[in-house]
């Protein structure tokens, strides 16, 4: 079964104005012009150059008879990827005419390149890369490519293996090491393996290579290349007639958001290529209108105050409590205040914001607020944090320190030299004077959200897709105990067209997405109740019950050991779940099934990278590993990659052999003028498949706890101010 998008408006985001999409200006000349396969390149053939860090590109562009659509990241320095589907027009997706019609034939394709050497005074820039090597395989190739700058011009040359080598020009020097790269291997199967096997073999390979001019006009470029690919063994017994094996083309760059393609290849067809541009590490969407910071008012206001305190010690509790105002001063700023509390010279708030996903900038804003209500003689302002009803950390600022940055008399990095970031201390003991807002709960709040179903490929249609509305509440009954519900109502569709059944011969805990799909437009895609609490300064734990995603409800929990300012955590969670009707209501099916895992999590030392390993029971009762690993970049913006192995054989997984995919995940506030804590979550994969399916679920406690610490919150402190 084709693989499933789940987001939030997407659309929108690809119809971003320039403002979000091009927010770096990449160095002159240009030379990281994408190939006609989407990763930066010549145009049939790569080279050895990439991308910015952070780079990401999605184009699409038509040879007949190819046309290619691609995402290409460079999340790396050194690494980049690209996901494509190839549509091959002159071939049908299936010999079958019930599911095939008219519909050509859809491959879909991952490659990879590795920056093996950076160019140098000395040194060409060098490049290894396997080409669709993760999915059929009807295109794999393998390349070394290296390429060198001369002013305006970039000389590209390189050896290709496989697709990229059919011209033949040159025995394989590898088959002098092993006999092992004498053959490769034409039977692409069901996909999904990777044929390590294939890479760099075969009897001949090629030399490519070419040149990319840039004009003296602003964002031109021109590129000649010779073609290592005859095209005489192209798949699918789908040879292509070569009048030349030059390629000529231009490209034009509209700012840096927008590339622009024409080519002139083989000597007798035209291609033409789009790319939307941007870098999820610098982009910072639009500008915001959140109201300015609170000015902070000086203490000698209070003057008759502190006089009274002079000459009157011990008078503090006749004066008026002034807790109840610095409530509603950050209630105001729409800060959730469940108490606060008056220590000697030391004020503490414990308070939860909507707002603000920059932590240091919800910080500074509520010890703004909680200066200007706190009496003259407190010096320590201390905020405790709460995330999703979890104490998360506990932050202590000087208040001369804040007012003496607002006054333009120090700086963020003064203020830090004082700042205390301490682990969670539940149940810590008032000593003070304290007030409890007894107000703040039960909340309630609800909303909504325009929200898309896609469902990419298959023998039925290449595009399926859902627009629906996505209307959301909330209930928090106590700061542990809440109820979140999501419901889908179904705006329209063109899902009556997905026929395709599945042949899964595990227990269909997701093959049968296309059922849920059409019965389930309108329907409950989440309704459970949730007691999070926190077990002590390093320990968290969640309960839960109810209908947890579209396809499974039950009860179970979570436990997670997070050490505070430590790399790492280890957490589990176990699970009785029963299948959910089609309809999405609140029938059942009669599969059950336990489902559980042991999780462990590790912050890499660079690029603020996260892995992240799982061990268990999936939904369909086979037991494995998955494998995770994902770089969240200084805009908010996360990308990663994933895959599952089970004791699911790859004829029992079926085709795409076993689970794997990428995730994506953009701030919503760069859709918008106003700050929120929202994300747009994208997520990808080749097949919808039964073997290595996790749970879905909303809150799990690791996300909610792993921006706290002290290295964390100093990454972010320069928006204290903000």
């Amino acid at each position: 079964m084709p693989g499933v998008f789940r987001l939030t408006p997407l659309l929108a985001c690809l119809l971003m104005p320039p403002l979000a999409w091009a927010q770096y200006a990449p160095a002159q000349p240009k030379f990281d012009t994408l190939s006609d396969f989407g990763g930066v390149g010549l145009l049939q053939m790569p080279s050895a150059r990439v991308s910015e860090q952070g780079a990401i590109a999605i184009g699409s562009s038509l040879i007949e008879p190819y046309q290619r659509t691609a995402v290409t990241v460079q999340p790396l320095p050194w690494l980049e990827g690209t996901l494509r589907y190839t549509a091959v027009r002159n071939r049908l997706y299936s010999p079958d005419p019930n599911f095939s019609g008219n519909q050509n034939y859809k491959d879909r394709g991952f490659d990879v390149k590795v920056r093996l050497l950076e160019e140098s005074q000395y040194t060409p820039q060098i490049a290894m890369g396997l080409r669709d090597f993760g999915g059929t395989g009807l295109f794999s190739g393998e390349y070394l490519v290296a390429s060198r700058r001369f002013y305006d011009l970039d000389f590209s040359l390189g050896l290709g293996w496989g697709n990229l080598g059919t011209r033949g020009h040159l025995k394989n020097p590898l088959t002098r090491i092993s006999d092992r790269f004498r053959t490769r291997t034409t039977d692409f199967g069901r996909g999904g393996t990777v044929s390590s096997s294939n890479f760099f073999s075969g009897e001949r390979i090629a030399v490519f290579g070419g040149i990319t001019y840039q004009t003296p006009i602003p964002g031109l470029t021109l590129k000649l290349e010779y073609d290592g690919n005859d095209y005489s063994k192209e798949a699918l017994n789908n040879p292509q007639t070569v009048r030349s094996p030059f390629n000529i083309g231009a490209v034009y760059s509209y700012g840096d958001w927008l590339d622009l393609t024409v080519a002139y290849e083989r000597g007798d067809r035209f291609m033409v290529h789009a790319a939307l541009r941007s870098n999820l590490r610098t982009m910072v969407g639009l500008p915001k209108r959140d109201p300015a910071p609170e000015a902070i008012k000086p203490r000698d206001l209070d003057a008759d105050v502190a006089e009274y305190l002079k000459q009157n010690p011990g008078a503090r509790a006749a004066r008026p409590n002034p807790l109840p105002k610095i409530k509603e001063s950050l209630a105001e700023l729409d800060y959730k205040v469940e108490s606060v509390e008056l220590r000697d010279k030391e004020m503490i708030a414990t308070l939860g914001q909507p707002t603000f996903r920059n932590r240091a900038q919800a910080i500074g804003r509520a010890a703004r607020a909680m200066a200007n209500a706190a009496p003259p003689e407190v010096e320590k302002l201390t905020v405790v944090d709460l995330q999703g009803g979890i104490e998360s950390q506990r932050i202590s600022l000087m208040r001369h320190d804040l007012e003496k940055a607002v006054r333009y008399e120090g700086s963020p990095e003064e203020m830090a030299r004082n700042l205390q970031i301490m682990p969670p201390a539940p149940g810590a003991k008032s000593i003070g004077q304290r007030f409890d807002n007894d107000k703040l709960y039960p909340e309630f709040n609800w909303g909504w959200e325009p929200a898309m179903r896609h469902h990419i490929g298959g023998p039925d249609s290449p595009y399926f897709y859902q627009l629906f509305m996505r209307v959301y509440a909330n209930l928090q009954i106590t700061r542990k105990l809440s109820v979140s519900s999501h419901l889908g109502i179904n705006i329209t569709d063109n899902l009556d067209g997905l026929k395709l059944p599945s042949d899964s011969v595990l227990p269909k805990v997701r093959s049968d997405i296309k059922e849920y799909l059409k019965q389930g437009r309108n329907g409950i895609d989440m309704l459970q109740v949730d007691y999070m609490t926190n077990l002590g300064s390093n320990s968290f734990a969640r309960c839960s019950a109810g209908l947890y995603e579209d396809m499974f409800a039950g009860v179970g929990g979570e436990f997670l050991y997070k050490p505070f300012d430590k790399p790492w955590a280890i957490g589990a969670d176990l699970y009785r779940v029963r299948q959910r009707d089609f309809d999405k209501r609140f029938s059942f099916r009669n599969y059950e099934v336990t489902t559980g895992h042991v999780d462990l999590y590790y912050k890499l030392p660079f690029y603020n990278m996260t892995a992240q390993v799982s061990i268990g029971q999936y939904l369909a009762g086979d037991r494995g590993a998955t494998f995770a690993v994902s770089r969240r970049f200084e805009s908010g913006t996360e990308v990663g990659a994933f895959f599952t192995r089970t004791n699911v054989s790859a004829e029992d997984f079926g085709e795409g052999s076993f689970d794997k995919g990428i995730f994506l995940s953009i701030p919503f506030d760069m859709l918008s003028y106003f700050s929120n804590r929202g994300a747009i979550n994208l997520g990808w994969r080749p097949l919808t498949r039964d073997g290595g399916q996790r749970l879905n679920q909303s809150k799990r406690l690791y996300p909610i706890v792993a921006g706290s610490g002290r290295d964390a919150m100093l990454a972010d402190w320069s928006k204290v101010l903000d």
